[in-house]
């Protein structure tokens, strides 16, 4: 064969795999592709948690409160040792006080969480002069700080207090708040604190913490000796930051008497240790609400609405044949936290393993875990992932031919 039949025949070969290629990708009909959150359910969760409520919250009325944690104090009265002040354009207010005094109104149990969760612990409210004021005790799991041993569980050791503040008034407001604690761990009336990640070995008294040096959480200490420093209470004052509800701007460390004198609590040091924690003025408008957010307990608290979160995404394409990703990101993910991937008839998983373990977060605070599938025919599916928190989230994935 001459070289330009030769070349004749390759050009026509090209041509006819080009045709074939071409006519093998029309042969995959368009598709129309529908994707709707399917149901969130809530189950038991996986991971290791100690179920035995470890800290008892007591009442003295209105919002005043004391808590014991492993049956021993962390503040002076189990019953009432803790309590808010909050200043509304300047005016300081003690809340639960006064009118629409709620003193003698016992408080109710919390609701469940969302997907139905059972919760622990009680919920009050108060009204008074255009304020509405809900206060919310919380029994949730403390983190395991560092590596899990094997075997350890999560305990519920922990009390996470919010208060939600709604604006009934015609005008904005600035609002301020105060929470005050007279601390006293086990038998110590004199318990000191310490910032191990802000102030790594010193032993805190009469400090003020804010900016850079106000950590995720405070230790109070029975003995102020690291080598013995008998039972450590936690106090946890940020939250993630994808936390809805607001940490403190500042914390005092203080003595009992110091308080009394004034909005601003002098750090002064302690003999009767106590403690002043502040959010910052911020305006609200009619109708607005802000939600504050402290925890105080044998560890660093959990977040219950936000702990292990997963939001689900999906991209690529749906086409039979083709591959498709399922990413879900994870918010403040859980130590041993896991997700498992279902997948319906018509889908195939090619890449991730059916059960991943959730990395450690980014500095967002965010983890994420992938999968790519391929869809092996049209039809309508739900695609299912399971968490080991005991929540489970789906997709409705509807893959039908497109319309002429």
């Amino acid at each position: 064969m001459s070289r330009i039949r030769w070349t004749a025949a390759l050009s026509l070969l090209g041509s006819l795999c080009l045709l074939s290629m071409a006519a093998s990708q029309d042969s995959v009909a368009p598709v129309k592709v529908v994707i709707a959150d399917g149901k969130t359910v809530a189950q038991e969760p996986t991971l290791p948690l100690d179920p035995t409520p470890r800290i008892t919250p007591g009442y003295a009325g209105g919002l005043y409160f004391g808590l014991s944690c492993e049956g021993k104090r962390i503040c002076c009265s189990p019953q009432g040792s803790i309590w808010s002040t909050m200043r509304v354009d300047g005016q300081e207010i003690q809340p639960g006080g006064g009118p629409g005094d709620v003193a003698n109104q016992p408080p109710q149990q919390l609701p469940p969480g969302p997907f139905g969760k059972k919760r622990l612990g009680s919920i009050i409210t108060w009204t008074a002069s255009g304020i509405h004021v809900t206060q919310t005790i919380e029994l949730v799991p403390s983190k395991i700080l560092g590596k899990a041993e094997p075997g350890q569980k999560r305990k519920l050791d922990t009390a996470r207090i919010t208060y939600l503040v709604e604006n009934k008034h015609a005008k904005p407001i600035s609002l301020e708040w105060r929470v005050g604690i007279d601390i006293m761990v086990n038998n110590n009336d004199g318990a000191l604190f310490a910032s191990p990640t802000t102030e790594p070995g010193k032993i805190l008294n009469g400090v003020e913490l804010k900016g850079d040096k106000l950590p995720e959480y405070i230790q109070v200490l029975e003995r102020p000796n690291f080598q013995d420093p008998g039972f450590v209470a936690h106090m946890t004052v940020k939250h993630g930051k994808t936390s809805k509800a607001e940490g403190p701007s500042r914390v005092i460390l203080t003595n009992l008497g110091a308080f009394g004198g004034g909005w601003d609590i002098p750090a002064v040091q302690a003999g009767d240790a106590a403690c002043a924690i502040y959010w910052a003025p911020k305006t609200i408008r009619p109708g607005e609400k802000r939600e504050l957010v402290w925890a105080y307990g044998g560890g660093v608290a959990s977040n219950p609405e936000n702990e292990g979160r997963v939001t689900v995404a999906l991209g690529g394409s749906f086409e039979p044949g083709k591959l498709f990703t399922i990413s879900a990101f994870v918010d403040d993910p859980v130590p041993g936290q896991s997700l498992e991937l279902e997948l319906p008839p018509g889908f195939t998983r090619i890449e991730g393993r059916e059960i991943q373990p959730v990395p450690p977060p980014s500095n967002t605070g965010t983890s994420m875990v992938l999968w790519k599938a391929r869809v092996e025919r049209m039809g309508d599916y739900e695609l299912k992932i399971r968490s080991s928190t005991g929540v489970t989230q789906s997709k409705n994935i509807s893959i039908q031919p497109a319309a002429n």
